[in-house]
């Protein structure tokens, strides 16, 4: 699943270019593929001093933080960007992925951030069956832990379904597809508030 984060990069990228603002994006994108996450972190930094108004410098800053397990920091930098475009898709993206990479954070506000940026996702991004195997994981490792309502069992195998069947080749497939089927079977009736699967 590592791809998810260098199309977004190559996204950012193409736009900034047509934008004329190549210096600071190309610069941290390249830093960001180096793993030299501190100096992409500073040139995103600066990139938004120089302009406040390109919100693809916070949303790349957040994955330099993101990177170095700043979860909490990079968070807030998201924040700031959906609260001046509510469907930026970068950041909503970048908020599910940290949410669900924080070992501190609600599962299900990640869910909520992919629910909200597919679709505005094109069907034929990799972004598109990503974001159904994050909304299955969380909800199967939620399922695992804490428990689902019958809604939320059905939803994470509708993701998981989605998932497998754009990506009938990946690693996990077979292993989600028995998951899947094991789940259908042995699932409790709607009447069950909560169902915990262990």
């Amino acid at each position: 699943m590592k791809h998810y984060f260098l199309s977004f990069i190559l996204i950012f990228q193409f736009y900034a270019e047509v934008k004329g603002q190549i210096n600071y994006l190309n610069r941290g994108n390249e830093y960001l593929t180096e793993k030299n996450y501190k100096a992409a972190e500073q040139i995103f930094r600066d990139g938004m001093k120089s302009d406040s108004s390109n919100l693809i410098y916070p949303c790349q800053l957040a994955l330099a933080l993101m990177r170095q397990d700043l979860h909490a920091e990079a968070q807030n930098v998201l924040n700031r960007v959906l609260s001046k475009d509510s469907v930026n898709i970068g950041a909503l993206w970048y908020a599910g992925t940290n949410t669900f990479l924080d070992s501190n954070a609600d599962l299900r506000l990640a869910v909520f951030y992919f629910e909200k940026v597919i679709p505005l996702l094109n069907k034929n991004q990799g972004q598109y069956y990503s974001a159904h195997w994050f909304i299955g994981r969380a909800y199967q490792i939620l399922l695992q832990r804490d428990g689902l309502n019958y809604n939320e069992v059905s939803r994470m195998l509708q993701c998981y379904e989605t998932y497998t069947n754009l990506q009938p080749d990946a690693n996990d497939s077979q292993e989600i597809r028995a998951f899947i089927a094991h789940i259908k079977k042995v699932r409790p009736s709607e009447n069950v508030l909560k169902w915990i699967n262990r």
